[in-house]
Order: C-alpha cells, then structure tokens, then sequence
C-alpha cells in the first residue's frame, strides 16, 4: 500500500533553499521521499524514541519526518543540511 507524502511549509521553504544550491542534493531529496511512499521505514531512518517522528540520513542531508498510518500519510517535517554519516 503506498502512503501519500505531504511536505509541510517548513521543508518546502529548505527544499526551495537546496534546489537553489545544489540540485544534486536536490534530486536524491526528491528521490527518498518519492521512496518514503512505499517504505516509511527504511534502513537509514531513525526513530526518535516514542514520538512516532522519524530522521533520515542522506550524505549532507537530513530529513524529519512522521508517519500517520491511520490517515496513510507521511508528514515531512524539516529537511536541513547535515554532516555526512560515515
């Protein structure tokens, strides 16, 4: 079952930000919470604690996310420039 993926204000005014500087990141962005639809949960996301809000790590990326299941909604929170993970 695909989700829908909302992107709050807050992200939309980072992404417009990104998309300005390095449409590379830009794409990968786009690409990941394209990919968030069908996997809420991947590999690189991090739950912070029990709150139900969710980080994934991207090379210099990190995006803020939450998952509402009964409403089949990712929520994206914040997307900001990060160090990279190793």
């Amino acid at each position: 079952m695909s989700l829908t993926v909302v992107v709050q204000e807050t992200a939309l005014r980072a992404l417009a930000r990104i998309r300005a500087e390095d449409k590379d990141a830009f794409a990968s962005i786009r690409q990941a919470l394209s990919a968030l639809a069908d996997q809420p949960r991947p590999a690189q996301a991090v739950a912070w604690g029990g709150s139900g809000i969710y980080r994934l790590h991207l090379p210099g990326i990190r995006i803020l996310y939450e998952i509402d299941e009964a409403a089949s909604t990712v929520y994206v929170i914040n997307v900001a420039r990060g160090a990279a993970r190793s």
